[in-house]
């Protein structure tokens, strides 16, 4: 049995700006799971593989392998 949607069901958690093509969404959202955990707006279950920058904080600078290397020692 397929889980689809209508849009009625989910349209108030979805928002699309015509002009620039951008969609917005709601409360978090969750990739390779349906449960996203903590408070996070973006939630990955899984390997990432990243082509280009990953940019941390506001405005940041491009995080570089190091960084996340010892971001990922200091986590645990």
């Amino acid at each position: 049995m397929a889980k689809n949607r209508e849009l009625s069901q989910v349209g108030s958690l979805v928002t699309v700006n015509d002009s620039s093509g951008q969609i917005g969404i709601a409360n978090s959202v969750g990739i390779n799971t349906t449960t996203p955990q903590g408070n996070y707006a973006l939630y990955v279950q899984g390997d990432a593989n990243i082509t280009g920058s990953l940019n941390i904080g506001a405005g940041g600078a491009p995080a570089t392998q190091a960084d996340i290397v010892a971001l990922a020692i200091a986590l645990g």
